[in-house]
Formats: C-alpha cells, structure tokens, sequence
C-alpha cells in the first residue's frame, strides 16, 4: 500500500468535522475499536467514520480513525486493509498531520506599536535561522480503497505495531458520491505513487503499471506528470542515455508502452537514415613501424578491445570479478538490482573455468582478448573471446568437449555444423538465446563469439588483413602506450566501435529493444494484477481483453511481438530477456517515419557538435606490496587521443598549461586536490589546492542553505591556497580582502576566516592555529611529471574519516534497501503476491533479482505484516548503523593517488590505487 501524508492548517476544520457537516452524502457508521495510540501501554476505544459506495467495476470505500490523542513526532506506520472474501483493491494510506505549535509566519500580523511588530521580524529571523523543524503530531488516520459487490464488507485494520481493529462496513449505493470518491482516490493515489517512484531505487515498473491500468479500466486521467518530457534535452544527450541504458529513456518507453501510446500507423517504408558526417581522427604520422601484439591483427577494427596478455591475467581479473559476485561494480556500491550481464554472457558463450582448466590453462594458452561492438552486458551484447592458443589442437579439443557434452545433456541446445564466410565452424544454441555460441578457427586462432556478424568479420580480417592493428588510431594507441608497459589488461575503444554505437541501425533496434524489453515486464505485471483481482486471465490475449493490458499490445511496426512459452516471454525477434539477439546480428534496413525523424535530429547534433569520436585507450599493472599486508597496487593509466578540448565545454578549457610544479602539503593532509587553472577571475594561471585534515567533517545536510553551508565549513579543519598569490581577494572593495592583521602575514577577514600571505602563497582557513602547523610543510616543489590535476587520498582504513565514510555510504545504500523493502510490500499490498512468491515475482518483473544494497536479505515479517531486510536487525527500517557494517568500499580501499594531464592533443590520467584482497 501507498502512503500519504495530508497537512492541515491548525485552524482549518478537520476531516472528521467535513464528514459530520456533509450527511446527506457520506454514508457514516460509528464503530468501536481498539487501537494502540503511538506506544501508549494501553488501548483506548476510537470512533470510527466508514464509507462505502459500490460501483462497477469496483466500488469506493473510505475509513477515517480521529484519533482522541494526537501522536507527536514521527509519522505513524502506514495502515494495511484486509477483508477475507479478497473484495478489496488498491489501499491508499493517509494520515493528517499538523504542526504542534502555531509559528510566528503563521501567525496574523500584530498591530503597530509597543514594538510588536519588531517583536516578530526577530521571531521570523528565529525561525528562518533555526536548525529545528517544526515538531507535527498525527490527528486522524485514513484509508481508501476499491471494493467488488455490493454486500456487506468486514474490514481488518492493522500497521506494522499490531492489528487495530475488524469493522463492518454496508455499502449504500449513490451514483454521484461514488464518482467524486473515486476522483479523490485516484488524486490521492496516484500523489502516493509519484512520491514512491521518486523515491525509487529500482525501475518503476509496477507503479507505472497500476497508474496506466486503473486510469484505462477506470477511465481516469492519467496525471500530468506520467507521460511529461523534458522537451529541452538535447539529441545528444538523449543519445548517451539511450546508450547507456538512463532509467528515464527506458522508463518513457515503458509508460507510453503501458499507457497504450505507441505509433503503430506507419508502415516500414523508409530507408534507413544517414549516419553523421564523421571526419576521421587526426593521427599524427610515423606510426607504421610501431610495434603492435599478434592477436590485434584478427580483431575487426569497428570492436573494441581488451587484452588479457596472458591466461594468468585473466584469471586475476575473473579471481578478482568473482569475489563481487561476477560484478565489479559491487566493489564501490551495492545497487538494488544484481548486475548478471557478465555471468549471463559466459553462460551464453558456455565458456567453463573449472579446476582442470585453470591448470592447464597457461600451457594451452598464450593470449585472449574479449572483443565486441557494444557494452550492453545485461542487454544482449555482441561480443567474443578470442584465443591465441599455443597449442591449438588442445584447445580446440577442451572447448569442442564442453559443447558436445551440453548438448548431450539438455534436449534444449543444440550442436550444428555452419558455415561463417567459407570456414566451418560450429553453433551452441537453445531457442531462447540464452545459449548462443559461434566457434570459428582461422590460422591457428580460435574465435567463441554470441554473434554471426562477428564471426563472420573475424574470418574476413583473418583473409583481408584489415583489421584493428593496422589501423592509425590504434597504432598511434601502441606508440603512447607500448607493448614494453607489459599492462595486466590493455583496452583499446576504436573511432569507428564508438561511432558504431551512434550509428542508424545501433541506435534504431536499440530503441525497438527497449519496446520489447517494456512489453516483457507489463505482461508479468499484468498477470500479477488479473491474479490479484480473482481474473483467470493469463494468456496475452485474455490479459488484453479484460484491460490489463492495453489495446493493441505488442503491435510493433517491425513486426515483432512477445510470446508466451509457459510462464517465460520471449519476444518473436530478439529471444529472452537478458539474452537478446546481438544488435549486430538484428536486421534493420527499413524504417518508419518516426524512427527516421527521431535519428535524423540525432545525426544532425552529432554532425554539429561532435564530427569525431576520440579513442579511449586504457592499462592496468598489477603489483604485490612488499609489506607483508598482502594488499595489491593496481596502477591505471588512460588516455584519450587524439583530443581537441573544445568540444569539451568550459571545464576542460579553464585548465592551465600542464606543469612540473605541485603542491606540498603536511603529512597528516588525508585529503589533498590541487589543480592548475586559467581564470580571468584569479588572473595568471594560478595553482589552487585544498587539504583537509583526518577528522570527522560536518554532515552533508549541515550544508543546506547559505547559513548552514556557512557553519558546515567552519566546523572543518582544512584550508584553501593558491599559489603564485591571486589578486582576486586584493582586489575586494573596502580591503575586505586584506582583513585585521593579527600576527606577522596573519589576517582575519569578515565572516572569521584567517588569511595567510607570503612566499607567494596566499592560504585561507577557519583554524588559525591549524594554518600555523600547515604553512611549514607547504611549498611550491618541482616533480619529474607534468599535471594540471592532482590529489592524493589517505588510507581511510586506519583514519578518524573512516568512521564517517562509512556512515554516509551506509545512509545511501539504506535508502535503496529501503526501496527494495517497499517494492515488495507494494508487489504485497497492491498486488497480493504471496511473501514466498514475492522475491521471484520481483526477479520475473525487474529482469534481474532484487538485492539489498545493504548486503542483507529481504524476509516477510509476519509481526510487522511488511518486508524488511536482515541487516535491518530487529528494526523495521535502516535508520541506525549496525556496528558491524562495512560499506564495499571501505573493505579493500587502502589510499590512492591520481593526476590529470591535459595536452593540446591528448589528455591522460593515471591512478595509484592500494587494495586489500579477501
């Protein structure tokens, strides 16, 4: 059940007063219950108002509980409805809370004189300046819901403390009340299911849902907010959302999908737009003779690259992969939902690493590398392993068992003989996809790919000689980062793989995947809520003539459609869900209109704005520390090149030339950034830093407004310099720049900042006395590297900072187990899935399983009747910091440091991180 919340003026008359004075129209019964008030020992007995109108398809009811005592504080647990024939549908939970006190805004202006009015400007300034909100306390409870029939209803009350009371409610029919209750239902409801999706950490699948249905089958209004779109977003960011799967892209798709709103009236008679008019990239000669690694030359030059060097490295990075679950990304933060894209590509490659293969692996193998034309792991990518076995026939004999024995084993996959551009070669598959292996070989190299285009082109480069390696870019990649850097991993993103993800046919069928993705989750909800409602509807065609789903489903103009293979939906064209046909195997050569039009606005941007794609190279070293922790230093080194920092915005123009000067900084600095900017504003290239001492920092809301903000600073040890000495605080009228002189280049400006001037420098802090231990250890050092950017980051691990890290990753990581809790009680509430049912249905819907980003384990609580997660502990929300919790990060994370170098052609960053193994 949603929940919402009504305030009330204090002098305003209160729901229960509206429902006594309207007796002609509300039907009131009187009932007796028994309710536990806040965490009051006893109970008292309340009267009750209850409403009920019938209707069809449903009726309206609403229970109003005032409450004799009100509840200061918190909000009260949100009420839960049940009736035990199942006729009640869609609770929506309010409480009316009010302010425990009139504040002076609120107040009517005093009379002039006597200084009252003076009396209450500094009673405003007060509150304005207050760090308190207003105390509010709970005067009434209320819930609304839909009901079937037009019998008699007996209702149980109840919220996560206990059960509060049964009532029985007799609907009297009235046609005209019914309508203005269900308007104010569906107001009330759809204001609670905007503020959960706002809140969301998930897509908002059901909730979109719910509202698209009811206001088809109710024939409601969709709000204004459900279907509105930011028209002022530019092509090309639109463009990188959809790319990168953005929520906000997807979730329009899904709404428009739910809503029945999809162009369906065109027919595919266009060709297929024209791609952006790319210049190539400006390649420095003198790069033929650089030395490039075998492997590179069977790659096709439109993939990008990663390299291994060597089966070893892959094992590192597969060993370091699956101590965060298969996903990397579990080593910052957990999200809601688990991220199987990788696990689900080694499952549809079946490329096994057991025991036997990790021994004999070093011995079989010399080189692998993942290729690809897209990152959409968790999508349907299209992407390979390639080998450069040192003895083939081995290889070629491990792999061809596996296959042959999965075959054997599942009557689902099959094993075929095909043909790739003349080679023999062999396909894995199973009907749904998540099963699709190519396995090509062509001069000693052994190609495991889920895509025949990539197949295909690996066997052509093989023939041709056109491949990755030979190409400028990537040439020019291996003079900047050469073979000798011996990197652990290597990754290589090519001009013409970037300008690939921005081609018509990529950004198309991407567009018409995430149609199909849409239509895959409404069906399984769909089925959720025709089973809630008692409806035997389950087939796509009884769900759409009963209105669960809309008319004219899954009509696409491409012709494709989803399908039911007993409780799994396919779609007719891509396959599985996670496991999509490889855009590059998917056909697009005719278009609609619509689609051509909405490329075209796209292509044009780029045309525009971003004619070339600059390539992305990027290596990682691995060493052992010699200090006996065990920890590892991984050292990344990336460069984007060729670069032109135009088209970059006014970031990267604002950076001054790159410099061998940096910043000293005292020892106990845990926290130290310093850039070399070029501002009109501070003059001459100047070189700003910052240090922060181990300490506990104010909290991010500290920083809430102008005197907030003010305050939060004050209460943290760090300062502000700049070096050569700016003239901007100089230059500040009425010398408030300069300030007090309190001591020899000591000065206190306005607001109780300290300045220090001299050698060049000019330092600001809050602590004068921290200033005075700093300023020994500063200075302007030359170093051996040049840089604009630099900063360095302390072991946390063994710092006061450790402690408040932690809670802040904590903070954010509950809000999202929060979330998932309140997904599964509106799966629950909304659409009565069973607690043992809850979890899978989730898994069904959200295309992944729903985790909690807190590590723990979502579990139904019978007492509470409400979904929680175990690292909650006995706690019914993850309000308070459990003792024992550590946030990912903080698990392996030992110091870093990082430098940003931008040149008139390039820009580099490299990266020292130390890391704690499990």
């Amino acid at each position: 059940m949603w929940t919402a919340t009504k305030q009330y003026d204090r002098d305003a008359p209160t729901p229960k007063d509206h429902a006594m004075r309207l007796p002609s129209i509300l039907f009131s019964v009187t009932c007796t219950a028994w309710m536990l008030v806040a965490s009051a020992p006893t109970a008292v007995a309340v009267d009750i108002l209850a409403t009920a109108i019938p209707g069809s398809p449903f009726g309206v009811a609403t229970v109003e509980i005032p409450l004799p005592v009100p509840v200061v504080g918190e909000p009260l647990p949100p009420l839960s409805v049940d009736e035990a024939t199942g006729r009640v549908f869609y609770p929506i939970a309010e409480d009316t809370r009010v302010d425990t006190a009139v504040r002076p805004s609120d107040r009517p202006l005093p009379p002039q004189g006597r200084g009252r009015l003076l009396g209450r400007l500094g009673n405003l300034i007060r509150e304005i300046a207050s760090d308190e909100e207003p105390l509010q306390q709970t005067v009434a409870r209320r819930v609304t819901f839909l009901f079937k029939g037009d019998g008699p209803l007996v209702i149980t009350l109840a919220d996560s403390r206990g059960s509060i009371g049964t009532y029985d409610i007799v609907p009297t029919p009235d046609p005209a009340t019914h309508t203005a209750m269900l308007n104010q239902w569906w107001s009330v409801y759809t204001d609670a299911a905007k503020r959960q999706i706002d809140s969301a950490d998930y897509p908002t699948y059901v909730e979109d849902y719910l509202v698209a249905m009811l206001a088809g089958r109710l024939n409601l209004p969709l709000p204004d907010w459900y279907l509105a779109e930011d028209d002022s977003e530019a092509a090309l960011t639109d463009t990188l959302k959809l790319i990168g799967g953005a929520t906000d892209v997807a979730q329009r798709i899904y709404r428009e999908a739910a809503a029945g709103i999809r162009d369906t009236t065109g027919g595919m008679d266009q060709t297929l737009p024209a791609p952006p008019a790319w210049l190539p990239p400006d390649v420095p000669p003198g790069t033929d003779d650089v030395p490039t690694e075998p492997i590179a030359d069977r790659v096709p030059p439109e993939c990008f690259y990663i390299r291994y060097g060597s089966f070893a490295n892959y094992l590192w990075f597969r060993d370091l992969s699956e101590e965060y679950g298969g996903d990397l990304s579990r080593m910052i933060t957990l999200s809601g939902i688990q991220q199987l894209g990788s696990l689900q590509l080694e499952k549809q490659l079946h490329l096994q690493t057991n025991e036997l293969s990790r021994m004999l692996g070093p011995t079989v193998i010399k080189d692998q590398a993942l290729v690809g034309r897209d990152l959409f792991l968790g999508d349907g990518a299209t992407m390979g392993v390639l080998f450069e076995p040192i003895n083939t026939f081995l290889l070629r004999t491990s792999i061809n068992q596996d296959r042959t024995s999965l075959a054997a084993s599942d009557d689902a996959v099959t094993l075929t003989d095909v043909d790739i551009a003349g080679q023999k070669a062999t396909l894995l598959r199973s009907a749904d996809n998540q099963i699709r292996s190519f396995m090509v070989e062509y001069d000693g190299y052994i190609f495991v790919t889920n895509s025949e285009t990539l197949a295909r082109r690996f066997v052509e480069v093989g023939k041709s000689g056109d491949s990755l390696a030979q190409t400028p870019s990537f040439r020019f990649a291996r003079q900047l980062m050469p073979l000798t850097r011996n990197d652990t991993i290597f990754a290589y993103f090519s001009p013409a793989m970037l300008q690939g993800l921005v081609a018509p046919d990529n950004m198309i069928e991407l567009r018409r995947r995430m149609h199909a993705e849409s239509d895959i989750a409404l069906v399984h909800v769909a089925r959720l809520a025709a089973a809630a409602e008692g409806s035997s509807a389950r087939s796509i065609a009884q769900l759409t003539d009963a209105g669960y789903l809309p008319a004219g489903f899954s009509k696409r103009a491409d012709g494709s459609s989803v399908f039911e293979i007993g409780d799994d939906i396919m779609d007719t064209k891509r396959g599985a869900r996670g496991y999509f046909l490889p855009i590059a195997d998917a056909s697009v050569d005719k278009v609609t209109g619509e689609e051509a039009r909405w490329y075209e606005r796209i292509a044009d941007d780029y045309s525009t704005r971003f004619r070339q794609l600059d390539p992305i190279m990027a290596g990682i070293q691995r060493t052992q520390l010699e200090d006996g922790s065990g920890n590892e230093r991984l050292t990344a080194h990336v460069e984007i090149a060729p670069w032109s920092p135009e088209k970059y915005g006014t970031i990267a123009q604002q950076l001054g030339p790159p410099t061998n000067v940096a910043m000293d900084f005292a020892p106990d600095d845990i926290v130290a950034v310093q850039a070399h900017v070029a501002s009109e504003l501070l003059g001459p290239p100047t070189h700003l830093f910052v240090g922060i001492k181990d300490s506990i920092p104010p909290q991010p809301d500290d920083f809430d407004g102008l005197i907030a903000t003010y305050r939060a600073l004050k209460s943290l040890p760090a300062y502000l310099g700049a070096w050569p000495q700016p003239g901007a605080l100089d230059r500040l009228p009425l010398g408030l720049g300069r300030g007090v002189p309190v001591s020899p280049g000591m000065s206190r400006l306005i607001g109780g900042v300290y300045r220090y001037t001299g050698g060049g420098f000019s330092v600001l802090s809050f602590y004068p006395d921290l200033l005075q231990a700093s300023l020994p250890h500063m200075g302007a050092i030359e170093v051996d590297d040049r840089a604009q950017v630099r900063a360095h980051i302390g072991d946390l691990s063994e710092s006061l900072l450790k402690h408040w890290v932690n809670d802040q990753l904590y903070q954010r990581a509950a809000v999202g187990s929060q979330s998932g809790a309140n997904f599964l009680n509106l799966l629950s509430r909304q659409l009565r899935v069973a607690p043992e049912q809850a979890t899978p249905s989730a898994e069904l819907i959200l295309g992944g399983p729903l985790q909690c980003p807190l590590g723990g384990r979502y579990e139904h609580s019978p007492t509470h009747h409400q979904w929680v997660s175990t690292r909650w502990g006995n706690r019914t929300a993850a309000d308070t910091m459990p003792d024992d919790y550590v946030a990912p990060i903080m698990q392996w994370f030992r110091g870093a440091d990082a430098k940003l170098t931008q040149y008139d052609d390039r820009v580099v960053v490299d990266a020292v991180v130390d890391v704690a193994r499990q």
